[in-house]
């Protein structure tokens, strides 16, 4: 089974620090085990601002055994498109939210989970989206 995995999780990979960084990378491990665990364009470009160059944030995904998926999917982009627009007239603010809306709705055309710490506007817009999520 295909897991999207936000960049969230990924960036409590990279930092120890962050209070998930545990449960991040066990779960990876064992999402992997049951499939592909997928990036999206837009996880890459949220990464990216985490490391210093192209080819770190290459290798990152690398080492992490992460595939990129193939953002051309019209169905997905206007569900993402709709999601959002209900959000807003829902009195959502618009600042940083557009991204979680484009990987909500390729996993739910994809009819594949996503793994995340940031359950809110998944389950309020995507509720058919099957979420991996910290204990």
């Amino acid at each position: 089974m295909t897991t999207f995995i936000d960049s969230n999780v990924l960036i409590a990979i990279l930092k120890k620090t962050e209070k998930i960084h545990d449960w991040a990378v066990k779960e990876l491990e064992a999402c992997k085990k049951e499939g592909p665990a997928v990036i999206s364009d837009v996880v890459y470009s949220e990464v990216s601002v985490s490391l210093e160059d192209v080819e770190k944030v290459n290798a990152f995904i690398s080492e992490l055994g992460l595939e990129r998926y193939p953002n051309n999917n019209d169905d997905a982009m206007f569900r993402a498109g709709r999601a959002h627009l209900q959000y807003r007239k829902n009195k959502g603010e618009r600042t940083g939210t557009l991204p979680d809306f484009f990987i909500g709705a390729i996993a739910e055309v994809e009819d594949a989970p996503v793994m995340t710490n940031d359950v809110g506007r998944f389950k309020t817009y995507f509720p058919n989206v099957r979420l991996i999520t910290p204990p």
